[in-house]
């Protein structure tokens, strides 16, 4: 019977197994701790390699049902408004309309696509007037 020794028997710079060189990054990470890569250690060529997974969804896994209607929340974020602010556009009669959905309230995607023109239309015509000024 052999007795393996144990990773904490061993020396700082010594491999585990005697067959497979020490990396000090491997070996640092492993240990919980990071090194600074030197920067004369040579970059992976620009493009694509022959380990690069192909681009696009992978066969085996589950694909997203298609978005049609975002929460108040996710329609801001998306639009990039705050949600108070949205409210400001609702009292103004310039939000776009919701749904209620059981105890949510939904935004569909044309109608949120249907505010985004509303909105820059009234914004270019909103210029034009100020230029004609």
């Amino acid at each position: 019977m052999t007795k393996s020794r144990s990773p904490a028997g061993l020396e700082e710079g010594q491999p585990k197994h005697p067959s497979r060189p020490l990396d000090e990054r491997a070996a640092a990470a492993s240990a919980g701790r990071f090194i600074d890569v030197p920067s004369d250690l040579p970059t992976p060529p620009a493009g694509p390699s022959p380990y690069t997974p192909p681009a696009g969804p992978s066969p085996y896994q589950g694909r997203a049902p298609p978005l049609l209607g975002y929460s108040i929340r996710e329609f801001c974020r998306a639009v990039g408004i705050s949600v108070a602010y949205f409210y400001e556009l609702k009292q103004a009669g310039l939000a776009p309309r919701t749904m209620n959905l059981g105890s949510r309230r939904i935004i569909s995607v044309e109608e949120a696509q249907k505010w985004c023109r509303e909105r820059t239309e009234a914004s270019e015509s909103a210029r034009r007037e100020a230029r004609q000024q």
